[in-house]
């Protein structure tokens, strides 16, 4: 299909994130050169500069998110490249007007300019959805951890649609996902865009990537396949340095909260400003596959996938570990690397301990 962006769109726990890695790896071995965003990498080139709490905003919010797509289509047109977007219009456009309660026909004025802006990509739209979005909602955070179901629902239960009826918790959070997506469904079916779209309620990806490869018509190449012989000297404990670095004396950083203030009590503090933190990760084999597990920023456990020797992606991340051996060919330590953004902490290294 001759298009230069394809739109992965869906609700958190759809398979966004996974479908657009998968998308991106098929079109590299196809020969196309592609560029895949995730969704909260930053900066973002498409994602507006500011949000939005309340509807007299809304004027501002829209101004600079349309500004923003304008200049991202536009860099786009200069390059070469296929770009995927994920989640971009429902989870970083939609939601934010719908938390607001901007009105639907102001929110569909939005999406509709956006459309307009892009169609010299020939854009496609790829849209995942389920028939039971609490159950995969509560899978999803079962996942992920108790850090992340917390900030879910901060996000989803703290903006002005939710505080005005009394939305809460885990409820909270699957009604207000459900309000958005019932404002994109109609949309879909006014956008002139070729849109497949896919109940992903049964988890049957293989499947789900085969109809992905007929829409765009690209061979489908299944995954490389290791055994565990082949998977086992991987395995193991490794570690990094954590360089807690707050952005500014008040306790405010990338990794949380920080007592950092400069007197406690009227006593000089003891604790420095910049400080390390050493922290140590597993790599398990788990049913014939890679598990990270332990690694603080990412998911309580992350499937890694195979794309060569000594080469795996961490599924779902915009990230890859490259593992390296001493001249025995054993394995001694792996890098963190990234092929489209610079989000958090790449070219770290990460020394494999000895048993």
């Amino acid at each position: 299909m001759d298009t230069r962006l394809i739109l992965v769109e869906g609700c958190p726990g759809s398979g966004n994130s996974s479908t657009a890695q998968f998308l991106c790896r098929q079109l590299q071995r196809a020969g196309h050169a592609c560029r895949w965003y995730y969704d909260e990498q930053l900066p973002h080139p498409a994602t507006a500069p500011r949000g939005i709490a309340r509807p007299k905003e809304f004027r501002a919010f829209g101004t600079a998110a349309l500004r923003s797509w304008r200049d991202f289509v536009a860099r786009t047109r200069r390059s070469k490249e296929i770009v995927i977007l994920e989640s971009h219009v429902l989870q970083n456009i939609i939601a934010p007007l719908v938390q607001a309660e901007i009105k639907t026909e102001r929110v569909g004025k939005v999406v509709h300019r956006m459309a307009e802006l892009c169609a010299r990509l020939n854009p496609v739209l790829i849209h995942l959805h389920q028939p039971d979005y609490a159950s995969t909602m509560r899978r999803l955070l079962d996942e992920r951890g108790p850090r992340v179901e917390e900030l879910y629902i901060r996000r989803s239960t703290t903006s002005r649609r939710a505080r005005r009826r009394g939305l809460e918790g885990f409820d909270g959070l699957v009604e207000g996902w459900g309000a958005v997506h019932s404002v994109l469904e109609p949309l879909l079916k006014e956008l002139d865009l070729p849109t497949l779209s896919i109940d992903t309620g049964a988890c049957d990806w293989a499947s789900y990537h085969g109809l992905i490869g007929e829409f765009l018509s690209i061979p489908v190449e299944p995954p490389l396949e290791l055994s565990a012989e082949d998977l086992q000297p991987y395995v193991g404990t490794y570690s990094y340095t954590q360089d807690v670095a707050p952005r500014r004396a008040g306790g405010a950083s990338r990794f949380g909260k920080l007592e950092v203030r400069r007197r406690v009590g009227g006593i000089p503090r003891q604790q420095p400003l910049h400080h390390k933190k050493d922290v140590e990760f597993t790599i398990e084999l788990i049913k014939g596959e890679l598990v990270m597990k332990g690694y603080g920023s990412l998911w309580p456990t992350t499937c890694l996938i195979p794309l060569k020797r000594d080469v795996f992606d961490l599924r779902s991340w915009p990230f890859q570990l490259v593992f390296e051996r001493d001249k025995a060919r054993a394995v001694v330590g792996a890098t963190r690397k990234s092929e489209t953004t610079t989000w958090q902490i790449t070219g770290q290294r990460y020394p494999k301990l000895e048993e």
